[in-house]
């Protein structure tokens, strides 16, 4: 920032400083070098500045009478001294002006911006505290929205309110996209189950993760799931945050706790894939009444080892989507009727036998 002001003390007598009425209320601006001059109707005299050590500091002394002040970037007022000694060495008292510092030290409240993908970014500012401004580049930031449309270093010049004049410099970097995944819905039956943010995109030792339980942190890259307790039925979610850019995913996770069934709506909890030609399929007659109805069916691990398509024309033969056979074992399943009627999807166990 710069404003050029001349601030004169004028000291009408030996012993005494009188200031002018303007001279009481001065403002300089943050950053800002401000020569400052003492006169006297004495001659030959000499003076000595007292400069306030937090706002500003003495730049340059020209000569007995006329010194220059950097001023810092703390806001507020200070008390500026001056004493003059007469040829005739007499000592006078301390004057003080009051000089107040104003103005701000950067227009942005970060030096770095992130473009997340092939996005631009948009990087807001008060800008009611300034009279006027100005970018540099006028080809990729919109001047009236503040939209930046490629990475760079980008200046800004301002006017505020009391006339400072201030230079800010952004830079604007390009970030990728964090990508990141819960997995499918799924049922689990087994105590302390982990469930793991897949599929981290990015550098993971700098991204920051949110869970909807309140896990956060560079390290909080699975959370652990008491699917026994009925108030952590449901669905659970984490935004991975990277260098600004950030993605989320939602997975439902249910335990395996049996709905009632409605009647006459019956599911069988066994059948034996054995290919005797009897009873080798998991055949659910109920489910002729449900066109759109689905069904999926998990491991005890929560794997999902089989998904039907609409109406569960198919039944399920005891394998798994890649065709091989499963072990005899109890698995859980979860069946959507699709009804528009039926609130819940029903949840059960069938148990392969052979």
């Amino acid at each position: 920032m710069s404003r050029k002001l001349h601030i004169s003390f004028l000291l009408t007598a030996l012993f005494f400083f009188a200031l002018p009425a303007s001279a009481q209320d001065t403002k300089v601006c943050m950053g800002s070098q401000e020569i400052f001059k003492a006169t006297s109707k004495e001659t030959g005299s000499t003076y000595e500045y007292e400069v306030p050590p937090v706002g500003g500091e003495l730049f340059k002394q020209y000569n007995d009478s006329i010194i220059a002040i950097q001023w810092g970037q703390v806001k507020g007022e200070f008390q500026l001294g001056v004493r003059e000694t007469s040829v005739h060495g007499c000592v006078g008292n301390w004057a003080y002006l009051t000089v107040e510092v104003v103005g701000d030290s950067a227009v942005f409240s970060q030096p770095t911006y992130s473009m997340c993908g092939g996005d631009g970014v948009y990087v807001d500012f008060n800008r009611s505290q300034f009279k006027s401004y100005e970018w540099d580049d006028k080809v990729n930031v919109d001047i009236n929205t503040n939209y930046i449309s490629k990475p760079g270093r980008y200046t800004i010049r301002t006017i505020d309110q009391n006339e400072c004049h201030l230079s800010s410099t952004i830079e604007v970097i390009q970030s990728p996209m964090p990508q990141v995944r819960l997995g499918a819905d799924t049922m689990i039956c087994t105590p302390g189950f982990r469930l793991y943010a897949l599929g981290i995109s990015g550098n993971s030792s700098e991204t920051v993760y949110t869970w909807s339980t309140g896990e956060s942190g560079v390290s909080a890259k699975f959370i652990d799931v008491d699917i026994h307790d009925q108030d952590q039925d449901g669905k659970y979610w984490v935004t991975a945050d990277f260098n600004g850019c950030s993605a989320s995913d939602t997975v439902i996770v249910l335990a395996c706790r049996p709905e009632p069934v409605p009647e006459p709506l019956k599911i069988p909890n066994t059948f034996t894939p054995n290919s005797d030609g009897e009873n080798d399929e998991w055949n659910i007659s109920a489910l002729r009444d449900y066109p759109d109805c689905t069904v999926e069916v998990f491991d005890r691990w929560g794997r999902k080892v089989f998904t039907s398509a609409r109406g569960y024309a198919t039944p399920w033969n005891g394998r798994d989507a890649r065709g091989h056979y499963l072990p005899m074992e109890t698995y859980y399943y979860i069946i959507h009727l699709n009804d528009g009627v039926a609130k819940k999807p029903l949840h059960g166990t069938i148990t392969i036998i052979r």
